[in-house]
């Protein structure tokens, strides 16, 4: 039993760095976010002279939040030891830490890893902070994320006295800067006196990724983390395809991972839109019994001709002129009369509402008003097998 884990744990894989396609990995160059690290930038150029400031950072699932403002608190710190200052830089995840208490013992122990879990109140827990910071003559940049968890469960008094910290410290010159992140707007949930330190026009807003800006980001994960031409182009241009839906960079990279993980799994040489369907059925498919059983016959027999294209061809798209000749061969292996073309056009839009098929118009190059279909939702071959089943 042993050799079989053994053999798996070491075999071959398409995957060179597994890092890289973690959720919490910073690449050392980030797509399409330079005109917000640029504003950041300009935000927080008055830590150079000691004076605090803050700012918030809102967007949707997948659009780049937490690792925009990793990258720029690294890069921030160091700048600032290049200037001979010293910034300690802080992430807390208020979801795991999600009370006032938590957060400053999350914070202490960056300074001390064995400051004791219990037996101090939060404003002797500021004191000990503020006797940290003037010890190391430093300043504080504290990121909150997913702050909006500690304001539901413990309201904004914490970073009310940490952006009030810097009034009573203005000659030790060791400012706390606050960066909170949030999908949503936090500013409702936040107190007057808080809000004052908080300018509205400090906060930065992410907007979901558009399919292009998600094809990048994947062609960047690609180089990182796999090794050379084992991911196929038309698998980034699906996957890609897939997670324009949602604009979610997230989702885009977990099936990247997981389409090479299906690749390694059957033991092939390069992640091919074969696997990018997998992933896609394992994470979350809309393609279930019932949903095919409610589909006429012939809107079964053009989703199986897509299926044989796909599979056959092991293709990430196939031609609507492909896909319509391929119908009509299958309805003669099922003893179906073909339809005309304006019918078959009806059945494709049909699938395409039901949710089975993408279709997209093909890009330069190709004659007349041919159109690609893709199926971002499942195997070929498995939808195959499920359809062959159903008619006969």
């Amino acid at each position: 039993m042993g050799s079989i884990i053994e053999d798996e744990l070491f075999s071959s894989s398409v995957i060179k760095d597994l890092h890289a396609l973690d959720f919490d990995y910073v690449p050392s160059e980030l797509p399409h976010r330079t005109e917000q690290l640029k504003k950041l930038a300009l935000l927080f150029k008055p830590l150079f002279v000691n004076i605090a400031q803050n700012a918030c950072i809102r967007g949707p699932v997948g659009t780049g939040k937490t690792a925009m403002t990793k990258y720029f608190c690294q890069s921030l710190v160091q700048i600032a030891r290049k200037q001979g200052k010293i910034l300690e830089y802080v992430h807390i995840n208020c979801r795991k830490r999600s009370t006032n208490a938590m957060v400053l013992l999350g914070v202490l122990n960056h300074f001390d890893s064995r400051f004791p879990d219990r037996g101090f109140s939060v404003q002797e827990m500021l004191q000990v902070l503020r006797m940290q910071l003037q010890r190391k003559e430093a300043q504080l940049l504290l990121v909150l994320d997913e702050v909006d968890a500690l304001l539901k469960k413990d309201g904004s008094n914490l970073i009310y006295d940490l952006t009030r910290f810097n009034d009573e410290t203005m000659k030790a010159a060791t400012p706390v800067s606050v960066i909170m992140i949030s999908q949503k707007d936090v500013f409702i949930d936040l107190e007057e006196a808080v809000l004052s330190t908080f300018k509205r026009s400090n906060v930065i807003v992410l907007e979901r990724y558009t399919r292009d800006e998600l094809y990048d980001i994947i062609r960047q994960r690609v180089d990182l983390a796999f090794h050379a031409h084992t991911v196929l182009m038309e698998s980034i241009e699906l996957i890609a395809d897939i997670a324009s839906e949602s604009g979610d960079a997230r989702f885009s990279i977990e099936l990247l991972w997981k389409a090479g993980l299906y690749a390694d799994e059957k033991h092939a040489k390069q992640v091919a839109p074969e696997h990018v369907r997998a992933a896609k059925a394992e994470t979350y498919s809309v393609v279930t019994e019932t949903k095919l059983k409610n589909l006429g016959k012939h809107q079964l027999l053009t989703l199986l001709a897509i299926a044989k294209r796909l599979q056959k061809e092991n293709v990430a798209y196939a031609n609507t002129g492909e896909v319509e000749k391929t119908y009509a061969i299958t309805c003669e292996e099922y003893e179906e009369e073909a339809r005309a073309h304006t019918m078959f056009w009806n059945y494709l839009k049909e699938i395409e509402q039901a949710g089975f098929i993408k279709v997209k118009p093909s890009g330069a190059g190709q004659v007349g008003k041919s159109q690609l279909i893709s199926l971002p939702d499942i195997p070929a071959a498995v939808l195959r097998g499920k359809l062959e089943e159903l008619l006969t």
